[in-house]
């Protein structure tokens, strides 16, 4: 598939432009490539697995501990979450960031929320917990880590800020002897389309597994005027909400490549520069499978593979902006999420939990028009077109699984 990958990363008649150094200060850019190493990661380590995370609530729960690292745990933890600009300037332009997503996308239901939960008798340094509440808003409580009932307040935080849809994350996730504080991101998301499919156009249909076994499906079913594009790796269709700025986008790889194969071809650049421009309206048909997914992954591993490993590490990591003990270290990174295609629309969610321890456009004819059947694993991904924020993305092998 040559000619795909040279349609991405450059040929002599189609060159991306490397805007890098301009948009060293772009946090979109910085979640895109972020949130694209992450995925490849993770897609890396489960094969074949549906996957559906927020890299945009990683990113977030990280850059809240960030704040309080330095020296080479600090170094490594902005390379990994693309903090080019340093902490200070990227604390800005989150929460620029976190505005506008919250308050731009008033057709649809976007909510984002950060709490800090730490050890009654611990030495947090009030400098911190002052800069995370006034740069990402989050709520601040002391717990007692060693209530055995103490998972239940932060459970009862996550059910309240996704409507039910993310439960139990911090169970077993608090150690009674050395847990020292749960940094905690949410991402909820409740949007329908603007062009909604109807129920009377569902029926079952034969999806192909990756084993070469059929499995029928629930397969919606619409046409009209897509925001569409088509090259010889994939085809690609742009599904907005309400409003217009939210979209799904979905990618189906040719018969011969899998989801994972044409992830290893895009990065957060490519995404931007060439693949997001390609796209153009066109007549067609669609049909997309229903379903509904819940999905959670340990991120120690994953991070520590793209670079972030002093964070880990009980006698290297420096957390002294955190706290003046000793030995204070990331102990656990966990997200879980949610997510449900349908008719109407789609419902989304995300909690990332981190737990710290001590010690332990085109010219020519109008194209003909496309049918796109999505009957055989695919990538998505819903993104936020005003700031670039790629807000959940997976890769989806089985949807009734």
């Amino acid at each position: 598939m040559p000619s795909f990958i040279n349609r991405l990363f450059g040929s002599p008649g189609l060159r991306r432009t490397d805007n890098s150094t301009a948009d060293e200060g772009n946090p979109g850019r910085a979640n895109g490539i972020f949130a694209f190493k992450l995925l490849k990661r993770i897609a890396s380590d489960q094969p074949r697995a549906n996957i559906f995370i927020s890299p945009f609530s990683v990113s977030i729960a990280l850059q809240m501990v960030a704040n309080g690292a330095a020296g080479q745990t600090k170094a490594e933890m902005e390379q990994v979450l693309e903090m080019g600009i340093g902490t200070t300037t990227a604390n800005e332009a989150n929460r620029r960031v976190a505005n506008s997503l919250k308050n731009g996308n008033s057709n649809v239901i976007l909510e984002i929320a950060n709490s800090i939960w730490y050890r009654q008798d611990t030495g947090v340094r009030s400098e911190f917990l002052a800069l995370i509440q006034e740069f990402f808003d989050a709520i601040v409580k002391p717990i007692d880590f060693t209530d055995p009932h103490s998972a239940d307040i932060i459970n009862s935080w996550a059910s309240e800020k996704t409507h039910g849809r993310i439960t139990r994350i911090a169970d077993g996730l608090i150690d009674p002897v050395y847990g020292r504080m749960i940094l905690a991101n949410a991402v909820y998301f409740n949007g329908k389309w603007s062009d909604p499919f109807e129920s009377r156009h569902t029926d079952d249909r034969p999806f192909n597994l990756q084993n070469g076994a059929k499995k029928d499906i629930p397969m919606m079913s619409l046409s009209k005027r897509f925001t569409y594009q088509e090259v010889p790796g994939y085809q690609a269709v742009r599904l907005p909400y309400k409003g217009e700025n939210l979209a799904m986008y979905v990618l189906l790889p040719a018969k011969n490549w899998t989801p994972e194969k044409l992830l290893t071809v895009m990065d957060g650049d490519s995404w931007r520069q060439t693949i997001k421009p390609g796209f153009n309206e066109q007549d067609g048909g669609l049909i997309l499978p229903k379903f509904k997914l819940e999905y959670s992954v340990q991120l120690v591993q994953p991070l520590q593979k793209l670079g972030m490993r002093t964070a880990f590490a009980m006698e290297k990591a420096d957390f002294s902006g955190i706290s003046s003990e000793p030995l204070f270290h990331i102990s656990a990174v966990l997200q879980k999420t949610f997510v449900e295609v349908k008719e109407e629309g789609t419902e989304a969610a995300a909690v990332t939990v981190v737990a710290a321890a001590a010690g332990c456009v085109r010219s020519g004819p109008p194209p003909k028009r496309f049918q796109m059947i999505v009957d055989r694993p695919f990538l998505l991904l819903i993104e936020d077109n005003q700031t670039g924020t790629i807000l959940f993305m997976g890769l989806i092998y089985d949807p009734a699984s």
